[in-house]
């Protein structure tokens, strides 16, 4: 067997991962009605410029069927026999529905999953695949530890404020008006697809409190890496990393930016912390 790992720009991609047997297709950003690829920035940071000073009302877009030919064509030229697809939420995202529809016109074995999740769980869950694959596990074996896997990522998104989430529909008008009068702060949760309120507060520290709460819990359970995630604002992330370590100083915590599509539909300067629990 040899297998192919295709992700898209929902998965932040450093040094810290392998990227033998790994391809990518880009997702689009568009700011100023100018479309921009994922990976055509030259970094993060001026990405965050960007999305700092021009972010309202900006957009994304995902991968064009030809960009999926094309890349699976790439893997099939390259020898590949079998493929796992990794993308983002079904429910968020058109990717992995297109992934799975031009995947069908190509011979290798391809799986195509639904993470569920993106940013640093879905990092989490092909770093996973990857290292089931060193065990020499069979591909279906690395499939079903995957698809079962993602059912525990959970991803938490604390927003800077509410201009984008109401530019982008995921907060009325009303309530946009309403929180940013009486100052109140949302923490989102990513989980099982969907993005929903996790809590609301005036002011940060009754989030901050749960948060450290369940990370917590989490640990108990077997967690033992968690991204902490930022939209421009590093110094907060790294904030939030000495937090967790003071639980545990045996996590491994990693500090990494948060994805453009994240970042586009929830604003400049969101933090964002998430896992996958691989002991489960």
């Amino acid at each position: 067997m040899k297998l192919a790992w295709l992700i898209d720009t929902t998965t932040y991609i450093d040094q810290n991962i392998d990227e033998k047997d790994l391809f990518v297709v880009s997702l689009s950003t568009i700011i100023e009605g100018k479309p921009y690829k994922d990976t055509e920035f030259e970094s993060s940071k001026s990405f965050f410029d960007m999305l700092k000073d021009n972010g309202n009302g900006a957009k994304t877009a995902q991968p064009t069927p030809q960009d999926f030919i094309e890349t699976y064509q790439q893997i099939e030229d390259e020898g590949y026999t079998h493929v796992i697809a990794i993308h983002p939420s079904s429910s968020l995202s058109g990717t992995y529905a297109s992934s799975l529809s031009n995947s069908k016109s190509f011979p290798m074995k391809i799986h195509v999953i639904d993470s569920g999740t993106g940013s640093y769980p879905q990092r989490a869950l092909i770093e996973y695949g990857k290292q089931l694959y060193d065990e020499n596990k069979s591909f279906d074996e690395i499939v079903n530890k995957l698809e079962n896997i993602k059912q525990t990522s959970e991803l938490y998104l604390l927003p800077r404020n509410l201009q984008q989430l109401k530019n982008s529909g995921r907060v009325s008008n009303s309530k946009y008006l309403l929180s940013s009068l009486l100052h109140i702060k949302l923490l989102l949760k990513l989980e099982h697809g969907t993005i929903d309120l996790e809590l609301k507060s005036r002011g940060m520290k009754k989030i901050e409190a749960y948060l450290i709460k369940r990370i917590n819990e989490m640990i108990d359970k077997g967690v033992t890496s968690i991204g902490v995630l930022h939209a421009g604002n590093e110094a907060e992330a790294h904030i939030w990393k000495e937090r967790i370590l003071t639980l545990n100083n045996d996590i491994n915590v990693y500090v990494e930016p948060l994805v453009p599509v994240a970042s586009v539909h929830t604003g400049f300067g969101t933090i964002g912390i998430g896992w996958i629990n691989t002991t489960e």
